[in-house]
């Protein structure tokens, strides 16, 4: 059988964001790699259950967000589909027949779509203010011959003044609009800014929407809104006491909520509450099950969409991890709780066909995602994209648990290489995963079954910090590179022990995000790890904390508090703090456009083992932002995994060209 190369990258393929038409059908969409114009190409199909017919719906190359109405049978959905320009597009088609027709297009960043009524779509997008925009308008007529991108002066008036895979804002802050798609006049929905999510009511006279108030001062509170279409009039609903996350209405007068206390900072589990519009009452439901919501299980190989929660016949649904798995629940609003199905995978996404079926996109360690339906506790797979699969040799993940030396029961897993032979030694590859508050689980990871197919053991664990578990695991905050680093440790420990086919002498260590964090940390805390890879990392939470779109509020609940209150706690946290101690030879791979841990946090990081005479790389990549390894240009993503390998090879591999 064949292993898995770093250039079958190109083969897989995507599948999210379904839209249930009827008890019969369904949308979705599928998104593959396009290695000739390095892009994504994506478009919508749909599915006959009865019928057994999987079908290609649009004809974009970038078509995404579909969006059904079902009253009028229309199918929305964004695009950009005019070769020559970089417009967002929304067009609207019938689904019974009949070509799709663009109905709108705007220079700004469109976020978000739904469906009001059935003439009238509302959508999200970053735009500037209508002043604003009327003298970028003047500057434009005044020189439109003119490349002006190279030139222009940026003016900063607020934070955030950058955005992870937007750039520097300039003024430009989330509105929703208002399209009316039988003219294709858009207007402002309401004058409130910062909304981050909007959902019509199930007769369409009200609109809730999730917004910051206050994204200097109180970034992390959102707060749930109502606008009455009739009355023209926005009434907020929540108050400061809770964070709305997420928010679904079960019917036109009561919306379920997904929210955050911050009770443990970030690591807080959300909890699910319903908010009475008739009592203006809110009614927390789930906040002492401490469930962890929504699935963050780690995957390189995933895109299309997702959709986590949905009311259905008034009971609200949602997904949520349990460990390592992917589970999906039901609440009705006295609190009833019912878990539905638990997978040992990961469920992408969710809807519901009829009352005995659901479609989700799914995958596990063995199998990249496909369209399923699930019901009564069966799943029948719909697609075949990433049938291809079957002919490669793949390593799969081993469990092991490992107690803590506090006695806390840690999930770990072992992949041997894919040409394991019994008595013979290999070098091992620790990964770690972003977040922190992210999991591993039995989802498909390319990169660990890449380095699997070169001859190493992989390594992964969710130390504390991690999602899936309980709020008190998750938390780590103001105590980044303790707990946590030692939970990994003992793993490491554990598998040196258990596992005689590693050799101890031949260690590698990776991560990204939180992932490089931890990995600068480890290689100045031990050398046990004879090479490593940080990747989008931070190095130092002083300059992560003003250079980056979260940084000023996610370190005040990671770190604790400001820098300027707490010098020594930010000082203690910073991987650069122990640099002189590193004697690993580090790899930086690091987005000149990641926004959520800039690149002077590698390089400021890289300069100083320069200067003490240590052995270092880096790579940069243009054009990228935080997303590279998941969601970066096709090539760059290929170059990224190429780096990784030629790095550990020279560093693990006996007699490896070097």
């Amino acid at each position: 059988m064949k292993t898995l190369g770093i250039e079958d990258l190109y083969k897989f393929v995507s599948v999210g964001a379904p839209e249930v038409l009827d008890s019969n059908s369904f949308f979705f969409v599928k998104k593959v790699l396009n290695k000739e114009n390095n892009e994504y190409h994506s478009n919508i199909w749909k599915a006959d259950i009865k019928e057994k017919r999987i079908s290609a719906f649009t004809s974009g190359k970038h078509d995404s967000s579909p969006k059904v109405n079902k009253e009028t049978r229309k199918l929305a959905f964004m695009s950009r589909r005019d070769k020559e320009s970089k417009e967002s597009e929304i067009y609207v088609m019938n689904i019974d027949g009949g070509e799709a027709q663009k109905i709108f297009s705007t220079k700004d960043v469109i976020l978000s779509l739904e469906w009001l009524d059935k003439n009238h779509l509302g959508y999200i997008c970053l735009s500037k203010n209508e002043k604003n925009d009327k003298n970028d308008d003047r500057e434009k007529d005044k020189d439109n011959k003119e490349e002006k991108d190279d030139r222009k002066i940026i003016e900063i008036d607020e934070i955030p003044f950058v955005s992870n895979g937007i750039g520097f804002l300039e003024g430009r802050t989330r509105k929703a609009f208002l399209l009316d798609i039988k003219s294709g006049k858009s207007k402002r929905l309401t004058d409130y800014e910062h909304i981050y999510s909007l959902k019509a009511s199930p007769e369409g006279d009200k609109v809730a929407l999730m917004l910051l108030e206050k994204p200097e001062q109180y970034p992390e509170i959102f707060s749930l809104f109502v606008f009455d279409r009739k009355k023209n009039k926005m009434e907020k609903m929540t108050s400061d006491d809770y964070s709305v996350m997420d928010m679904e209405w079960k019917d036109n007068e009561s919306i379920y909520v997904v929210l955050n206390d911050h009770e443990r900072g970030f690591a807080t589990n959300d909890f699910i509450g319903i908010f009475s519009l008739k009592e203006r009452k809110l009614n927390i439901l789930t906040k002492e099950k401490d469930i962890p919501m929504y699935n963050t299980l780690n995957s390189d190989v995933r895109g299309g969409g997702t959709k986590d929660i949905l009311s259905y016949k008034e009971n609200f649904y949602f997904l949520h991890n349990n460990g390592p798995n992917t589970a999906i629940s039901r609440i009705d609003e006295k609190g009833n709780l019912n878990k539905i199905e638990e997978v040992k995978g990961s469920i992408d996404s969710i809807n519901i066909i009829s009352d005995d079926m659901f479609v989700i996109n799914y995958m596990d360690s063995q199998k990249p995602l496909e369209v399923y339906t699930l019901s009564h506790g069966k799943m029948k797979q719909l697609t075949k994209f990433n049938g291809w699969i079957k002919k490669y040799n793949l390593s799969a993940p081993e469990h092991f648990a490992v107690t803590a030396s506090d006695g806390e029961k840690l999930d770990a897993w072992i992949m041997k290489p894919v040409d394991f032979k019994k008595g013979e030694k290999y070098p091992a590859i620790l990964e770690i995963h972003g977040g922190p508050k992210t999991a591993y689980g039995y989802s498909f990871i390319h990169e660990m079954q890449l380095l699997a197919s070169k001859g190493y053991a992989v390594l992964f664990c969710n130390p504390r910090g991690s999602h899936g578990y309980s709020s008190e695991f998750a938390d780590i905050s103001e105590h980044f590179g303790e707990r946590d680093f030692q939970d990994i440790m003992e793993v490491i420990e554990k598998a040196l022990n258990d596992f005689e086919f590693i050799d101890g002498d031949r260690l590698g260590v990776t991560g990204g995000s939180y992932g490089g964090f931890m990995t600068n940390w480890i290689v100045g805390h031990t050398d046990i790890f004879k090479a490593a890879v940080t990747q989008r990392s931070i190095s130092s939470w002083t300059s992560f904390y003003g250079t980056t779109d979260i940084g000023y509020f996610f370190s005040k609940y990671q770190v604790g508090g400001d820098f300027w209150d707490n010098e020594d706690g930010y000082r203690r946290q910073s991987p650069l703090t122990y640099v002189a101690n590193v004697e690993t030879p580090l790899l930086f791979i690091h987005s000149l456009e990641d926004f959520r841990c800039w690149v002077p946090e590698a390089m400021q990081f890289f300069t100083a083992l320069r200067r003490l005479g240590k052995e270092a790389r880096m790579v940069l990549f243009p054009g990228e932002n935080h997303e590279l390894s998941r969601g970066g240009k096709p090539i760059h993503r290929e170059k990224r995994l190429s780096e990784i390998v030629k790095w550990f090879d020279k560093y693990l591999k006996a007699g490896a060209d070097k």
